[in-house]
């Protein structure tokens, strides 16, 4: 039976959620609900879309002490010979379920805004958070892939009106969460009328959103309690989350935190950990990264360069932030990240399970020492 963050006790690891924890740098585990979790490659692992291994994976997080575990919402993949993403476990119900074994974790879900009414999400995210007793954080995204947006009637809409359906949309859904009494409910993007919800959440579930545009920074910082970014280098770090920041307090009297998607190539000599990335590059898999960036907007024939190191991105790290090396030099990134300015990563692992379990006897014990997880 799950157990509350009160509950739990007063222990290091026993704070392991976003909402409590004291840790300088938060950590969780990204993108293992789905098929390829952050690498465009065919190179073979054990890594695979299974409800005992994604769960295996849920557990293993708490078990060293990280603070959350996030899906990433998918319903078509991106073809090439692996199509990535083309297998995915839908996130709210695989969230009750991780939640149901977990008991401090903070339990993650992803949805589209488009093709879910709030007032489904309220009462299924009511119901996550009470078998997570208080544990919920919803991931909000606007939906941009069109085949997958069209699976449902529609077309995705322009970039900044999908904000603007979105702001819509949180805000009824914040009522629905909150209001004990029938209201209208009369948006441009969205309506409801006479709505009501209940039981509440137990707590209002974090809400997070990736958006780094200028109308997606606006959005996060006036609904969202976390901004999830995936800025592939430190360099210049420091004053774009400071901008993120700051656009939350001076706009709006909030103060937001800024979590970086991160990968991790860890091995015993700093040649050894770029070899595995050598790999991975050496087999990517190029259609189904093209496709990739083509429906982000990045793919154009007349930057050839710019696209072949993309690709090797997504090859290697899903565009997140590499962290390569050794043990050592792993955490001293980790250092540099929280320097940055950032609250937290959401980490990748080529093969999460195996890898884990190094980071765990290797990596977690120097963030500790460094004093920036505890």
């Amino acid at each position: 039976m799950s157990t509350t963050t009160a509950d739990a006790g007063p222990t290091a690891k026993q704070h392991g959620n976003l909402r409590d924890s004291t840790s300088a740098l938060k950590l969780g585990v990204f993108s293992f609900n789905a098929s390829g979790g952050l690498n465009i490659t065919t190179r073979p692992r054990a890594y695979h879309v299974g409800w005992e291994h994604t769960s295996a994976i849920a557990r293993r997080a708490e078990e060293m002490g990280f603070e959350f575990v996030l899906p990433v919402a998918k319903w078509r993949g991106y073809g090439g010979e692996t199509d990535f993403y083309g297998e995915s476990y839908e996130t709210l119900t695989w969230a009750a379920g991780i939640a149901a074994q977990t008991s401090r974790i903070t339990v993650g879900a992803t949805v589209h805004v488009p093709v879910i009414h709030p007032t489904f999400v309220a009462k299924a995210g009511a119901t996550v958070d009470a078998i997570a007793g208080g544990r919920l954080a919803l991931n909000v995204v606007m939906g941009w892939y069109p085949l997958e947006i069209g699976q449902f009637g529609l077309t995705p809409a322009d970039h900044d009106i999908r904000y603007e359906h979105g702001d819509e949309w949180v805000t009824l859904l914040k009522r629905l969460w909150t209001e004990d009494e029938p209201f209208d409910f009369d948006g441009r993007w969205t309506s409801a009328w006479s709505a009501l919800s209940k039981p509440k959440p137990v707590r209002r579930p974090l809400l997070m959103n990736a958006g780094t545009s200028a109308a997606g920074v606006d959005f996060t910082a006036r609904q969202c309690d976390f901004t999830l970014a995936s800025r592939n280098s430190l360099e210049g770090a420091d004053v774009f989350v400071g901008d993120i920041k700051n656009t939350a307090r001076e706009r709006y009297g909030r103060d937001l935190q800024v979590v970086n998607v991160a990968h991790v190539i860890c091995a015993d000599t700093e040649a050894e950990a770029w070899r595995k990335r050598e790999l991975l590059a050496e087999s990517g898999d190029r259609e189904a990264a093209d496709n990739f960036m083509r429906f982000l907007g990045i793919g154009s024939q007349s930057y050839e360069e710019t696209l072949r190191l993309y690709r090797d991105y997504f090859y290697t790290s899903g565009a997140a932030l590499p962290l390569i090396g050794t043990p050592e030099q792993i955490a001293d990134q980790m250092v540099a990240a929280s320097k940055a300015g950032f609250d937290g990563l959401a980490l990748g692992f080529f093969d999460y399970l195996d890898e884990m379990a190094g980071f765990d006897e290797q990596v977690m014990p120097l963030l500790r020492d460094a004093g920036i997880h505890s």
